[in-house]
């Protein structure tokens, strides 16, 4: 009896130290290629995006790479929450000793109203201990640091890459190129674009996302960092909707009141109409993602070569 007491009281042990090591240094181990600590060893940046899946999908880093002679980086785990994108500046802040020329944040309008929620696990293990408590934090403001939360953020998000780091890592890795994707990403076809269903009818406006918007502006502009929103595109039936129309304009007076210079997705040559061009709503296909990055790239140079 007193063996099994030892033995369940070491793996009791065990596990908490797993755990506590999982969270203070979790942040030292890099996540493929597109994680916090992957783009500070990237050293000065001419272009450091930071957003969500969005980003990873519908921005192709390679052509972006070739452009920018590899100063140009994606941090895309966001998961659209902008409480996180302002964590994540946070952490760039204070975690790294360089330059980058400019920050190029996601506007996308429905950030406004998402719960603030574990929508990308992989952010929580991308922080360190003390950007972990930061976004805690942002939590427990909005009422979201129940118990199954609680559980989820400090003990299981992140376990399975430390489980299995040694061949997911990889991936990322070779993921990085091809939108999260180990391959190309096919189009789903007009059929499938054209019937699929989203409803935003209950969409309001979440007063942590709004402050952290407004927290994350103000950080920038004391850092005298040069920042830039940019919308990458929805195929047309979301980007047309009256409730995406109405979000994005608030999103946009927002910026207008600091001053905050802008690209939306129409002032970009790009078709939101072509099925060939997307996967879903909001989500490329090679095909769309080569293109709109073509003529992103032209955008980013007209706007730098007009400050």
């Amino acid at each position: 009896m007193k063996r099994t007491i030892a033995t369940l009281l070491i793996a009791i042990g065990m596990i908490a130290a797993i755990i506590i090591l999982k969270n203070a240094y979790s942040c030292e181990i890099p996540i493929g290629s597109r994680g916090i600590k992957a783009a500070i060893d990237s050293g000065n940046l001419d272009l450091l995006f930071i957003g969500s899946s969005s980003f990873r999908s519908n921005i192709d880093m390679e052509m972006m790479d070739e452009a920018y002679q590899g100063k140009a980086f994606i941090i895309a785990y966001g998961g659209n929450q902008l409480v996180t994108s302002q964590i994540q500046y946070e952490e760039i802040c204070t975690r790294s000793e360089h330059q980058y020329k400019q920050i190029v944040f996601e506007l996308d309008p429905l950030m406004l109203t998402e719960d603030v929620d574990i929508t990308d696990s992989r952010i929580i293990w991308d922080l360190s201990w003390n950007g972990k408590q930061k976004l805690w934090s942002k939590f427990q403001e909005s009422n979201s640091a129940d118990l199954s939360t609680t559980y989820e953020y400090f003990v299981t998000s992140g376990m399975d890459d430390l489980i299995t780091y040694p061949i997911t890592n990889p991936i990322y890795k070779a993921r990085y190129y091809k939108g999260a994707k180990t391959g190309e990403t096919p189009s789903s076809g007009r059929d499938y674009l054209e019937s699929e269903p989203f409803d935003l009818s209950d969409k309001r406006t979440i007063d942590s996302q709004e402050r952290a918007l407004r927290e994350l502006i103000l950080q920038c502009q004391e850092n005298n960092q040069s920042i830039l929103f940019l919308e990458t595109p929805h195929y047309h039936r979301l980007f047309e909707d009256p409730v995406y129309q109405k979000y994005r304009k608030a999103f946009c007076d927002i910026l207008d009141e600091y001053e905050i210079p802008y690209i939306l997705s129409d002032m970009v040559a790009f078709d939101p109409q072509n099925p060939d061009y997307f996967e879903d709503m909001g989500h490329m296909s090679t095909t769309g993602r080569e293109e709109y990055t073509e003529n992103l790239i032209q955008v980013l140079d007209q706007n730098e070569t007009q400050e």
